[in-house]
């Protein structure tokens, strides 16, 4: 009951679901009575909210046409690109009728597959790919569905979907697509990617007025290094073109003609964020319009879809000062026989690319150098340790979450100190400080091991007097 003048509040908690761009509509109804009279009254209000942005983008990759029994592949890459980590997720997959699974990593064995996804840690994902054969009667659809679903009071609820259709058809048109000599080659930020086409007439009929085309998707293309070798690019569709003009044999080509052409492009340095960077994507298509009588439908075409993953590369830069600007100077410059020295050595590293999993940084103190155990860490980053009976230096981060010293945020450093003593018999030498200095980690959505070696420092090798370590 309202009294006269009186207001209530009730308040409703819910979650919403949906792709990016959708308009998401509550609708309230209150129907009353009032006083003596005996109708019912009604008042409605809505309220609209628009999904900005997805936290987990989902990519499910699959061959727009196939011969029936020809061998597929369908690639599912995703990928959590919010600042924060996400639990209690599972994916979902349902097979289309007629496809038999031959392998699948990581594996699995039920028809609707469902992998768990504990906790997918920010900037970090994975690829699920799934390879058998897909049979049909010509001009099938055959479709596979995912849905990316989360645990909410107990109850999944989709969270995201995504889906591919392959279309079964004759084989009239075949293509292969390889990548720098691979059909699965992992790049990184600055690579150059190769592609190269390889087309054939796989029927019996000769086609005419074919067209190969290739489009480009996704910001890592560094398209003014586009080199088309010969086709002509569509800067505002993304795509390179070869027709008869630049092939002559598409105005004629006859059963088992084939041939191949290349493109290269580059990829842009620096992913930025690394936000929905990590993959290049090129669609390939070779068709034509012009359909012999023998055949019923209104197109001829073939396409092949080729995913590249990009891993990270982070930067790991070493620097050695006499006099550091926080720790001061000790003992003589350049460094005397037999007298100590010490030095103050900065590891420092960035990571603009993918997340990356055990990461560390591990370096070797030659003979006449001692650890002095004063160190300097970021807030919340490992401490290094030191093994005396190895004479290393170990600094193990752990994980080094994407970003990591790039828009805005400070890179990673260690600072730590060592002291040299050098012999009588490296007098008029510049002797060794640090060698062996190397980063390592493995990229958590390409699962690529990466390798970074620095230069060994050595008593010249100091920022504020450099090449002035000659030991006297």
């Amino acid at each position: 009951d309202l009294e006269p003048g009186e207001s209530k509040d009730e308040e409703f908690h819910s979650f919403l679901v949906g792709d990016k761009g959708n308009i998401k509509v509550a609708l309230v109804k209150l129907k009353f009575s009032a006083g003596d009279l005996k109708s019912t009254f009604e008042k409605s209000a809505q309220l609209s909210t628009t999904i900005s942005d997805v936290p987990v983008s989902l990519t499910l990759v699959g061959p727009p046409t196939s011969v029936s029994g020809q061998a597929v592949t369908y690639l599912l890459d995703y990928r959590n690109q919010s600042p924060d980590d996400i639990s209690s997720l599972q994916l979902v997959l349902v097979y289309p009728d007629g496809f038999k699974v031959t392998k699948v990593s990581p594996s699995t064995t039920t028809n609707i597959m469902i992998w768990s996804l504990p906790v997918v840690k920010k900037g970090s994902g994975a690829r699920i790919t799934i390879q058998g054969t897909l049979t049909g009667r010509e001009g099938d659809s055959k479709a596979i569905n995912v849905s990316l679903q989360r645990n909410i009071n107990g109850t999944y609820v989709d969270y995201q979907k995504a889906n591919v259709t392959t279309v079964i058809s004759s084989p009239l048109l075949n293509l292969d697509t390889k990548v720098n000599g691979s059909a699965d080659y992992v790049s990184h930020a600055g690579d150059t990617l190769t592609y190269s086409i390889h087309y054939t007439n796989a029927s019996r009929l000769t086609f005419s007025g074919l067209n190969l085309t290739a489009k480009l998707s996704g910001s890592m293309y560094d398209l003014s290094s586009l080199d088309t070798h010969g086709g002509f690019y569509d800067s505002s569709s993304g795509t390179v073109n070869w027709n008869s003009t630049v092939i002559p044999a598409f105005n004629s080509f006859s059963p088992g003609a084939n041939g191949t052409v290349v493109f290269s492009v580059k990829l842009k340095s620096t992913s930025g964020s690394a936000s929905n960077n990590t993959l290049a994507h090129a669609t390939i298509t070779l068709a034509t319009d012009n359909v012999p009588d023998a055949i019923d439908v209104d197109r001829i075409s073939v396409s092949d879809d080729i995913l590249t993953k990009i891993t990270s590369q982070p930067t790991f830069t070493q620097k050695m000062y006499y006099n550091d600007a926080s720790f001061g100077s000790s003992g003589m410059m350049p460094p005397q026989a037999g007298k100590s020295t010490t030095f103050t050595i900065h590891w420092l590293v960035t990571n603009p690319g993918n997340a990356l999993s055990n990461a560390k940084i591990t370096g070797t103190l030659p003979q006449g150098v001692t650890w002095k155990n004063v160190v300097s860490v970021g807030s919340g980053q490992a401490q290094p340790t030191f093994n005396k009976n190895t004479s290393q230096v170990a600094w193990n981060i752990g994980t080094l979450p994407y970003g990591i010293g790039t828009g805005g945020t400070s890179a990673y450093e260690l600072v730590f100190q060592v002291a040299i003593t050098p012999s009588p018999s490296q007098s008029g030498l510049q002797a060794p400080v640090l060698t062996k200095a190397t980063f390592s980690g493995v990229d958590s959505f390409t699962q690529q091991n990466i390798a970074i070696s620095n230069l060994d420092l050595n008593t010249s090798s100091t920022v504020d007097q450099p090449g002035n370590g000659t030991i006297q």
